[in-house]
């Protein structure tokens, strides 16, 4: 899937001011070494692609007892959301690095929180995205996370799952069809259905893997098992 024009100058721009830190973080869970054999984990900017997280925010409130009065599960939210932004995951092709290091702080300012709260509904989520994940893209937090917004909305959703009001049951591979027939380009081995943990086989969420100029790439590691391959719950809209 091609980017456009507009995009590809922003990551441009955005690529160009990435951190270069000298800086190897120790008893590292993940590691990832380049074709030299060198270890590079967990160092700003120096990944391989990206995973584009959306979660299922009726499964995300179903469980969140704590999210009750929230600007994503509370009764006052602007509107019933269904699949959300929940992050921009640098990814090696095998492991991941989280929580790099840069040279500023890892602060994430209010204008840019409020810049996506309509995709990304939790303040909270927001702040810990960049931390964990958004400091190894080497991006400032106003790129990273204009290049995620705009990555997020370049994604069509299948019509039944933008606004469903009846609880589906859905068998992961038909919902990876649905994707790849709704955006040209992608392919099933581009993108990972994640269910909750337990007997539910609940949609949590699905990772769609690009390139670090946005293009569809497939999928690095092994496949994710979280699903049954039977149909799982997808709970509506509220």
């Amino acid at each position: 899937m091609s980017l456009r024009k507009p995009l590809l100058a922003l990551l441009a721009v955005c690529l160009a001011g990435m951190v270069a830190v000298p800086f190897f973080a120790s008893a590292q869970r993940e590691r990832s070494y380049d074709r030299g054999g060198r270890d590079r984990s967990h160092v700003a900017g120096q990944f391989d692609y990206f995973q584009l997280v959306m979660s299922w925010s009726p499964s995300h409130c179903q469980h969140n007892s704590r999210g009750h009065n929230d600007t994503q599960c509370g009764v006052r939210r602007a509107k019933a959301f269904t699949f959300v932004l929940h992050g921009l995951w640098p990814q090696y092709e095998r492991g991941y690095p989280e929580f790099c290091r840069t040279r500023q702080r890892p602060f994430v300012p209010n204008p840019v929180i409020d810049s996506v709260m309509d995709v990304m509904p939790s303040r909270g989520l927001i702040i810990h995205q960049y931390k964990k994940h958004g400091t190894c893209s080497g991006l400032r937090p106003s790129d990273y996370f204009r290049v995620a917004r705009a990555w997020y909305k370049r994604i069509k959703i299948p019509s039944r799952y933008q606004s469903p009001r009846d609880t589906m049951f859905i068998a992961p591979n038909d919902l990876v069809d649905e994707f790849v027939q709704a955006n040209p380009g992608l392919k099933p081995d581009m993108m990972r259905v994640i269910c909750r943990r337990g007997n539910s086989n609940q949609l949590r969420e699905i990772r769609i893997c690009l390139t670090k100029s946005g293009r569809f790439r497939s999928c690095g590691g092994r496949p994710d098992t979280s699903c049954a391959p039977r149909k799982m719950f997808v709970p509506p809209a509220r």
